[in-house]
């Protein structure tokens, strides 16, 4: 009797405790919209995708941990879903998946910021070694996710399910979705809808109130290396603890950063500063070039007009055209002439320039830093060519027979 009555006092204090909790949490509405498709919500699901919500809420001390990680991470996922057209929403599965903890690993040995096993990592092109693991690094391993995912609709056409293919792999999936619901615009969700799904709409009401991009954490920005070899070159560069550096990119093992491709890094510093700093670096070693450049086709004139346009891409100097541009008015201001130009730059006498693309003073290399790039529907290989500092024809010799999307830059990399 004593333990029944135990029992029954721990059931009412347990029942308290969940309305309690209830009632700070968000409420999960009848509908919800994917992109382009609405779920209803019908109320056995509700209740149950409530009792989840309820527990992402149950801890104030964790649930604010969660925002600021929310609040680093967020802005780099958002621009990378939306640069793989992607749904913005799909964001909130990284929460789910590690709780944006970047080396998260699971008891099946699903590791990092999107939980990648390994061999479905290096498939979407992660490096995964003794040096380094991508799968740690938020950047490379969104674009992977984002990339799974959207493959993945390709077949369903239906965004709900192409997450659910995030667990179950693609065959998985096919055999737990009807074929009659590809494309589907309206679905149901209800008490028979797979559990990650549920979970997944769960963590999205859960957080998308407390998500705000004016809340976004500014001290922090995205370096794309092309200058450095070591983190410790980048610790003093930019004034960081190198511990620091280390912590918020833990997909680097050592201190030597590879040279196989661009690499990005999260550092503790917000874009001012930052874009002040890279600025200063690539005008230093713009003029270093120029200057070393004994036979140069760049006049000297060039060393007094190097404006803020101009990058360091594939170790050359180059200048971001922008609408203002017209050739005549480049080869002018620097100095070099048209038939240079045109042969450097791969284009005829009667090129227009293109806003947005680079253009380079030099011959451009037969290779490039970056071992692939994923190039857009709307994209040419020669404006590949130019974003990546690639001679045209190495380009067309490295892909000769290649069809896909994806366009190799090197020789050395294995088409999957």
């Amino acid at each position: 009797m004593k333990n029944k009555l135990l029992v029954i006092i721990f059931f009412f204090i347990s029942l308290k405790n969940h309305n309690a909790l209830s009632q700070n949490s968000p409420k999960v509405p009848n509908s919800i919209r994917i992109d382009n498709i609405l779920l209803n919500i019908k109320p056995e699901a509700k209740e149950i995708i409530q009792i989840e919500v309820d527990a992402l809420h149950a801890n104030q001390k964790y649930f604010q941990i969660f925002i600021d990680r929310i609040n680093i991470y967020f802005p780099i996922i958002e621009n990378i879903l939306e640069e793989e057209n992607v749904p913005d929403d799909l964001k909130y599965l990284s929460v789910q998946e590690s709780a944006l903890i970047s080396d998260a690993v699971s008891s099946s040995n699903a590791v990092g910021f999107w939980q990648f096993k390994s061999e479905t990592g290096k498939e979407y092109g992660l490096n995964i070694n003794s040096k380094i693991d991508e799968r740690k690094n938020i950047f490379s391993s969104t674009r992977a996710a984002a990339r799974y995912i959207k493959n993945s609709n390709f077949v369903f056409e239906n965004w709900i399910f192409s997450i659910l293919s995030y667990l179950e792999g693609l065959s998985g999936a096919k055999l737990k979705v009807d074929p009659k619901l590809y494309g589907a615009k309206r679905l149901d969700i209800d008490k028979e809808t797979h559990w990650y799904i549920i979970k997944f709409l769960a963590h999205k009401v859960a957080f998308q109130d407390f998500v705000n991009n004016k809340s976004y954490d500014k001290t922090y920005s995205v370096y794309k290396n092309q200058l450095f070899n070591n983190l410790d070159d980048i610790s003093s560069a930019f004034s960081i603890e190198y511990e620091k550096l280390k912590s918020l990119n833990r997909w680097i093992t050592s201190n030597e950063i590879p040279n196989d491709k661009e690499y990005s890094f999260l550092i503790p510093v917000d874009i001012e500063y930052l874009n002040q700093k890279i600025s200063s670096f690539d005008v230093d070693k713009v003029k270093d070039f120029i200057e070393s450049k004994i036979s140069s086709s760049i006049d000297i004139k060039v060393k007094n007009l190097i404006s803020k346009r101009t990058i360091i891409l594939n170790n050359l100097p180059a200048l971001i055209a922008d609408s203002s541009d017209e050739m005549e008015s480049i080869i002018k201001t620097y100095g070099i002439s048209k038939k240079m130009f045109v042969t450097y730059n791969e284009v005829d006498n009667s090129h227009k320039i293109i806003p947005g693309i680079p253009y380079y003073f030099s011959k451009k290399r037969k290779r490039g830093r970056v071992e692939s790039y994923f190039k857009g529907s709307d994209q040419s290989l020669w404006q590949v060519s130019q974003l990546f500092g690639v001679q045209l024809k190495s380009l067309k010799k490295i892909n000769k027979g290649n069809n896909s999307d994806r366009v190799l830059l090197r020789r050395r990399f294995n088409l999957l």
